[in-house]
């Protein structure tokens, strides 16, 4: 399975088994949380992969309403798109995790900055997840690393692990989503765009609003927000940030060279111009 594939399979899972993922495994999925890429290159977008899941159902308390072995905790400085850019770099990881044959859920994080740093001081300590060898190579640099991190807030925490007993970690492909038509989220597109938006229209929102629209212009396709409640504000724009990866990840499948950059692009009515997708020839 690819990540192509993974947008279309991947579901997200509230219930877990208590299973813990294997080491090995472990370590992989910290490459993954390393490797993270997004557009604003002024960000400083981090994926703290926390093995102990209890430290982040202690401190969040009742607004942990997914319990889970592991979490990934994402801390992000402020700038331009942020939370776009949050939601832009992780559907990344979810994705792969995906692949690795992991459940996944989305959940909007309530830690303050001291929360982070205790998290990630306590989880550092852990030796679950390497030898001994490893451990006595790497604690000072990671410890260092660790309380650095720590400057930027949190915004955004991913459950993952196995499903619960009989849950199925896949979607049933034959089955018709819970998502609205192309023909709802864009207007006017040629028919060239029918994969690429079968992609975006898969992406995981806030309480499945769906906020992308998606408009042809000459020269690129336009991306707009339909404005949310001020409750959901926050995470509709990570949502945003989702769509516009599962929209480039089907790009690059099916060789559509696009580059992302704001535009002139005219106001619409009840909608918030996010980005454009220029089309290079």
């Amino acid at each position: 399975m690819d990540l192509y594939d993974a947008i279309f399979y991947r579901r997200t899972i509230k219930e877990y088994s208590n299973r813990a993922v294997k080491p090995e495994l472990m370590k992989e999925i910290k490459e993954i949380c390393k490797n993270i890429d997004y557009l604003n290159e002024e960000l400083d977008i981090k994926a703290h992969l926390i093995d102990r899941g209890h430290l982040i159902q202690f401190l969040m308390k009742k607004d942990c309403n997914i319990k889970a072995p592991h979490y990934i905790l994402v801390t992000s400085n402020k700038g331009e798109d942020y939370l776009q850019n949050i939601g832009f770099a992780i559907e990344n990881v979810v994705l792969q995790l995906t692949t690795l044959g992991l459940g996944t859920c989305w959940i909007e994080c309530n830690l303050s900055q001291t929360d982070v740093k205790e998290i990630i001081d306590i989880d550092t300590e852990s030796i679950e997840i390497y030898s001994k060898e490893q451990v006595k190579e790497e604690e000072d640099i990671d410890l260092e690393e660790s309380i650095d991190e720590c400057e930027e807030q949190p915004y955004i925490v991913i459950a993952f692990g196995y499903p619960k007993e009989g849950e199925h970690i896949f979607r049933n492909i034959n089955a018709e989503p819970r998502r609205k038509r192309i023909k709802e989220i864009s207007k006017k597109m040629d028919r060239k765009w029918t994969k690429i938006l079968s992609a975006a229209r898969m992406s995981a929102s806030i309480k499945n609003v769906q906020p992308w629209r998606f408009y042809n212009a000459k020269t690129s396709i336009d991306i707009y927000e339909e404005k949310q409640k001020k409750s959901i504000e926050r995470m509709s724009k990570v949502s945003m940030g989702i769509c516009l990866r599962n929209f480039d990840i089907a790009c690059k499948k099916y060789d559509i060279k696009v580059r992302y950059e704001k535009t002139k692009a005219k106001k619409r009515l009840g909608k918030e111009y996010y980005i454009s997708a220029i089309i290079e020839e």
